[in-house]
């Protein structure tokens, strides 16, 4: 009798626990469940930095915006044929930022002026994403300097 009173009371558990949503559902081995959290996402901006004439810059520092500020711990150079790449995380979906293009070698490859830009993200379609993690998108941007006069 009092083996019948316990199964009925762990079923009345049980129960009560699926219901209430306590219990999990079974899963395959690679599922992950997802984490709580924020939406993110990797945004690239790649191009090249050109002179009015069309000739490669290389060694133009990039700065990348943050906070308001820019910051040189989030800068590069351009290699010597111009070509830049920017990574930066972002929260996902539309998005802008800040970048500054600044000449720092003096006359060694031409005098430009420095130049403020934003680039922005409008729908991007993103790739290799899962759960919170919504991919990676990228954008092509050229950039042409004017020499300082």
């Amino acid at each position: 009798m009092k083996l019948k009173a316990i199964k009925k009371y762990n079923l009345f558990i049980a129960f009560l626990i699926a219901v209430l949503g306590f219990g999990s559902a079974c899963k395959k081995e690679t599922e992950v469940s997802p984490a709580y959290g924020s939406p993110s996402a990797t945004y690239k901006i790649y191009g090249k930095i050109i002179s009015a004439d069309g000739t490669k810059i290389p060694a133009i520092r990039v700065i990348m915006q943050t906070d308001k500020i820019y910051s040189l711990s989030d800068s590069m150079l351009s290699d010597s044929d111009g070509n830049y790449l920017v990574i930066v995380g972002g929260r996902g979906g539309s998005d802008s930022f800040q970048l500054k293009f600044e000449d720092i070698d003096g006359a060694k490859n031409g005098n430009f002026q420095m130049k403020d830009t934003t680039i922005k993200f409008v729908d991007p379609e993103f790739i290799n994403g899962g759960f919170w993690y919504l991919g990676e998108t990228s954008k092509k941007v050229n950039i042409k300097l004017e020499e300082e006069l």
